[in-house]
């Protein structure tokens, strides 16, 4: 019997296309983490260049530690080149040096934001502003198929955006603004679950961060000077697990390339930043909720 002659062009092959989007805007919020989605049963070519454009309303704490919430309405930017590189609000801008069997690791550099009285002129008089600060990082990333991914980050503030000068204080004693130029860890885990024709992807799991000394001492800490100028007793914090909590969220595809994505978190203060005056006063509270809803737009170049 003669072998049987394969014809060209008898296989088609399926392409993905990933979607990057937030959990939270920063510390505008917690996002949701990439997802891989179907585009269609034939050959598709991935572009270069994936943009994301679209607008975010966000509840979350005043300030560390604080039990009144504010609303902020923030632009969401994403730019991303092939499984290159990625600038965006939320992740900042970086690079992927590694990607191989699921894992991924990175470098990037982000901002971190500040503090300021007048987000709480009743609770933060005679603290002083946080300035904001650059920060450098690295981070691991592993993706157990579509369903599973859990990552770590380092962070380390490397330089102050503020006025770096002494400033006098209401009650005239010398402070030095900074912003916070500590070390955190990150880690989480998300669960995926893709639903409706992956018109619709649900994400949730556990969140966990660890502060060096000069983190808590920045976000969490009062100096004798601030507690002369506020009332609060001094406190000095240490470093250690601040926080631990759970993060989530949904992302439904309108179109092609119109989505909306609701995500919230709950975190817990937790270890010495959880014993601050900040914290445990009138203005404060261990318990931290965040929630948020958007609109974006993506396309491909």
């Amino acid at each position: 019997a003669r072998p049987r002659r394969q014809r060209p062009g008898g296989r088609v092959r399926m392409a993905g296309f990933a979607i990057v989007f937030p959990i939270s805007a920063a510390s505008a919020a917690e996002l949701a983490r990439p997802a891989t989605q179907a585009i269609s049963d034939t050959a598709v070519k991935k572009p270069d260049w994936t943009v994301e454009l679209g607008a975010f309303g966000l509840f979350s704490p005043k300030f560390f530690g604080a039990k009144d919430s504010k609303f902020s309405a923030l632009p969401y930017v994403s730019i991303k080149y092939r499984d290159i590189a990625f600038a965006s609000f939320d992740r900042g801008i970086g690079v992927n040096l590694f990607s191989a069997n699921g894992f991924t690791a990175g470098a990037f550099v982000n901002l971190r934001s500040g503090r300021e009285e007048k987000e709480s002129r009743r609770y933060l008089t005679g603290l002083g502003d946080i300035d904001p600060a650059l920060a450098a990082g690295a981070f691991v990333k592993y993706d157990y198929g579509r369903f599973l991914s859990t990552q770590v980050t380092l962070s380390k503030g490397i330089v102050s955006f503020g006025d770096d000068k002494n400033k006098v204080n209401a009650l005239g004693f010398l402070e030095k603004t900074k912003g916070n130029l500590g070390t955190r860890i990150d880690w989480s885990a998300d669960v995926r679950m893709p639903l409706l024709d992956n018109r619709l992807h649900l994400s949730v799991g556990p969140r966990v961060s660890f502060f060096d000394k000069e983190y808590a001492e920045s976000a969490y800490g009062i100096t004798v000077n601030q507690a002369l100028a506020s009332g609060y007793r001094s406190y000095k914090a240490k470093g250690g697990i601040g926080e631990v909590g759970v993060g989530g969220s949904a992302r439904y595809r309108i179109t092609e390339n119109l989505s909306a994505t609701a995500f919230g978190s709950y975190t817990r203060i937790v270890g010495d930043a959880a014993k601050s005056p900040l914290v445990t006063g009138p203005g404060g509270s261990k318990d931290q909720f965040k929630a948020g809803l958007g609109l974006t737009y993506q396309f491909g170049l």
